[in-house]
């Protein structure tokens, strides 16, 4: 028994030495300390080869029309579930017409994803597009307790151009369509309407259920095991 107890052990450290090693990689965004509202995260950009944790399975890809101010498009929402860990990571990429006139978009800010799931923030370097979010801007959890985060656009995603995907990589395992974004041009500034785009959700009752059952099972086939002979 004793034997088998440290055999559970072992395995929860090796569990949590795998977990550390592949958080690691990921580069948290900066929290803001009050009194101030939000922190700003410079983004440099990343690849499927600097971080292979990224690849996988492209489960939704979704484009949202939208016309404000003088400038329309879409955006390109897309969630990714990642092969190794069944994690999902979720992207966007604003595409601005190029019949639109002298106007584009400075920023994409993005409301109600789930403070906690707003961990590691990027975009990718191997994807199409040109202009790329210079920074992300977390907000305060205090005044925004449901996670609010600004993507930046110093130079403007302009008229004909489409972004880079950028992206929140988070350890959420479902999703739905219960977050929301809306967009900032350049120049004077004006905002957008709100719309609807993908955000991790609590998994369904059933799905803890079988998750839970099959942790048993491997429970109890670990304790036939290493059941110790009389």
């Amino acid at each position: 028994m004793q034997f088998a107890s440290r055999f559970a052990l072992s395995a929860i450290a090796l569990a949590a030495g795998l977990f550390s090693l592949t958080g690691a990689r990921a580069v948290s965004l900066t929290e803001p300390v009050s009194p101030a509202n939000f922190a700003d995260t410079t983004l440099g950009g990343t690849t499927s080869a600097a971080r292979p944790e990224l690849a996988g399975t492209v489960l939704e890809d979704v484009l949202t029309p939208f016309s404000f101010s003088g400038v329309s498009g879409t955006v390109q929402n897309r969630v990714v579930r990642e092969t190794g860990s069944g994690t999902l990571d979720f992207y966007w990429k604003v595409n601005v017409d190029a019949s639109t006139n002298g106007v584009g978009v400075s920023a994409f800010r993005l409301a109600d994803f789930g403070y906690g799931n707003i961990k590691d923030a990027d975009w990718r370097i191997d994807g199409l597009g040109t202009p790329a979010p210079n920074a992300a801007r977390l907000f305060n959890a205090s005044s925004y307790p449901t996670g609010d985060v600004n993507f930046l656009f110093d130079s403007g995603i302009n008229p004909g151009s489409q972004s880079r995907f950028f992206f929140l990589h988070t350890g959420a395992t479902a999703y739905d369509s219960t977050a929301k974004f809306d967009l900032l041009t350049t120049g004077a500034q004006q905002l957008s309407g709100v719309y609807q785009t993908f955000a991790p959700s609590v998994p369904e009752p059933s799905t803890w259920s079988l998750m839970l059952a099959g942790m048993l099972g491997v429970g109890g086939v670990l304790c036939r095991r290493i059941k110790p002979q009389a």
